[in-house]
């Protein structure tokens, strides 16, 4: 890059200029009287140090001038006229190695190990029951696993149902104005809906509420239903000396006078039933009736709704 020159010889640098000992156009100064810095340096007397790989010229190539004989005038001596030039010192040679035979193949100068193989092992007798018993099992459960599949599917078994056929309200009234005597009469109804399954209520509790309040209890015997089916059964319930609260006395004098008292009728059934004769299984029933009968002393169902789940 070009650069500017300064022309004003004020801001030129000063720079000291020290002659150069034993310089022709110079004046005559002494080399002890030039700064060390500006003295040259001597020549060296140790031979310069080759580059590495470098080689000396091994031989001498003659080369033959034209023109230039024997007894030329230019001095040059007598002889074949052929001045020795060295030539220069060429680089290393970058020559590429001869593959090897086994060029790319490692060879570990360790000797490996030689292996050894374990002895097999004997199992031993218990392994060998345990791994029998899990397999009998597994075959057991899936054996089993498939029998209740199609037996399912054959006969579908169904729930049994609990229902109130008939009500009938045969007394009902208050003692001190708030103690309730009551005398009930249900018919219930055990229904089997399967065809191929027999039902066997084993256990069967039914008790009887008035707008929530225990009002009577009551204990089945035992009955079997054939299947497509149904068992009737008549269940009494006296209650004596109930207390009520204020809001069950003005509620229950109310229905009466209007013509329609509401109960409440809830069954605990223990079930049992048989496929095909031989496998029974056992389950618990809860049953729910809302109903309506009207005034006694010849009260009679007017409207009903029963629910039965497992």
């Amino acid at each position: 890059m070009y650069q500017s020159r300064e022309t004003n010889p004020h801001f030129e640098p000063r720079q000291q200029r020290y002659p150069r000992p034993n310089d022709p156009d110079g004046p005559n100064v002494q080399a002890s009287q030039v700064p060390q810095r500006f003295r040259p340096s001597p020549p060296s007397e140790s031979p310069l140090p080759l580059l590495p790989h470098s080689q000396p010229p091994t031989s001498h190539l003659p080369i033959s001038s034209p023109g230039i004989g024997s007894g030329s005038g230019l001095g040059l001596g007598s002889g074949s006229g052929s001045v020795p030039i060295s030539t220069p010192p060429r680089g290393p040679s970058h020559s590429r190695p001869s593959p090897t035979p086994n060029q790319g193949t490692y060879v570990s100068q360790y000797s490996s190990p030689s292996l050894r193989v374990p002895p097999p092992r004997k199992t031993k007798r218990l392994t060998w029951l345990i791994a029998i018993c899990c397999v009998l099992l597994w075959i057991v459960i899936i054996l089993g696993g498939l029998i209740l599949l199609i037996v399912y599917l054959a006969y579908r078994p169904r729930y049994p149902k609990f229902d109130i056929t008939n009500v009938s309200l045969n007394a009902a009234y208050l003692d001190l104005g708030y103690l309730l005597n009551s005398d009930v009469t249900l018919l219930a109804n055990f229904t089997n809906p399967n065809k191929k399954v027999d039902v066997k209520f084993r256990y069967v509790v039914i008790n009887l509420y008035f707008e929530g309040t225990l009002i009577g209890v009551r204990y089945v015997e035992p009955l079997s239903v054939s299947p497509k089916g149904h068992v009737l059964r008549d269940v009494h319930m006296v209650s004596s000396q109930i207390p009520f609260s204020r809001k069950h006395v003005a509620d229950l004098n109310e229905q009466m006078r209007t013509g329609r008292v509401l109960f409440e009728a809830k069954s605990f059934l223990r079930t049992t039933s048989t496929l095909a004769g031989f496998f029974r299984y056992s389950y618990w029933l809860y049953g729910h009736c809302k109903f309506e009968v009207s005034g006694p002393p010849s009260g009679t169902l007017v409207a009903k709704s029963c629910v039965t789940k497992r």
